[in-house]
């Protein structure tokens, strides 16, 4: 007589993808990304945040859709999801991005094979026909090798992302406090705070379609006023964060300064640059892409 065959139940995931979506966020681009993440050749568990859209979100593709009563800051949106996180692995989607074959299997295999590492982040791909983002710079994989310079870098500019294709130790990001509380450098605060407290690494393969919208938050929050509050943010981490070495107080005025110094003098040199690269053709060819 036959067996019966046994149905195997599907392996649980050990990743989860926390996408939080509101108004433009919520529309097609919001199925695209979803989409790619489901064509990972590594199964994650995805929470779509609604971020008390006008419109409840729908998105099929994702495992639970988790809807807030009130609008939240998008680092508040971001930790609502963080809760529900029961995966040792976590990432932070933007809705309007999208995840580039293979990256969920690299990235794993990275944060594994290294339990030192506290996250781990791809490179980023921006424009049609796709050419590497100008962030995170190549120097700063190589500053990376020095744990304590890079942290105390990273305090004074955000040098790598902590949304988009990094993956991260769930825990650790728990432990760090989360995202800040802002909409906009939310994410340079939770950055800070996993810098000081494992390394950080960067692989050179692209894991990320960088994309922006007419309402993109970025588009809304990048002004001097709005950089400035972001830099005070971090400084209040720096104070607050129980994690953060005792050494690193006394270097707080030094640190304010240099923010400062980034965002008055660096930053609008930086803008100028891209703009006359944009203007001369310069910025949309593709540039050799770092091993």
């Amino acid at each position: 007589m036959r067996e019966p065959e046994q149905s195997v139940a599907p392996e649980r995931p050990d990743i989860s993808i926390v996408i939080p979506a509101w108004g433009a966020y919520a529309g097609p681009m919001l199925r695209e990304a979803l989409e790619s993440l489901r064509s990972q050749e590594v199964r994650a568990h995805v929470i779509v945040v609604d971020n008390a859209s006008e419109t409840p979100v729908q998105a099929a593709d994702a495992d639970e859709v988790l809807r807030s009563s009130a609008r939240l800051t998008v680092g508040a949106a971001r930790n609502l999801g963080l809760a529900r996180v029961e995966t040792p692995y976590v990432l932070f989607w933007d809705a309007d991005d999208l995840m580039l074959p293979g990256t969920l299997r690299h990235l794993r295999a990275r944060i594994e094979a290294e339990p030192h590492l506290v996250a781990v982040t791809a490179s980023i791909l921006e424009g049609d026909p796709p050419v590497p983002h100008r962030w995170p710079r190549p120097w700063a994989a190589r500053l990376a090798r020095r744990p304590r310079a890079f942290a105390v870098c990273n305090s004074v500019w955000g040098i790598y992302p902590t949304t988009g294709s990094t993956i991260m130790r769930a825990a650790v990001v728990r432990e760090a406090g989360g995202f800040g509380s802002g909409h906009g450098g939310d994410d340079w605060v939770l950055g800070v705070s996993l810098a000081f407290r494992g390394r950080v690494a960067f692989g050179p393969a692209p894991g990320r379609l960088y994309r922006q919208h007419a309402g993109s938050l970025l588009r809304q929050n990048s002004s001097t006023r709005h950089l400035i509050r972001r830099a005070a943010a971090v400084r209040t981490r720096l104070r607050e964060d129980s994690g953060v070495p005792r050494w690193v107080r006394p270097l707080l005025p030094g640190i304010a300064a240099g923010q400062l110094l980034a965002v008055l003098g660096l930053n609008p040199l930086v803008r100028a640059r891209r703009a006359f690269a944009t203007w001369t053709g310069e910025g949309n060819r593709p540039t050799r892409q770092r091993d």
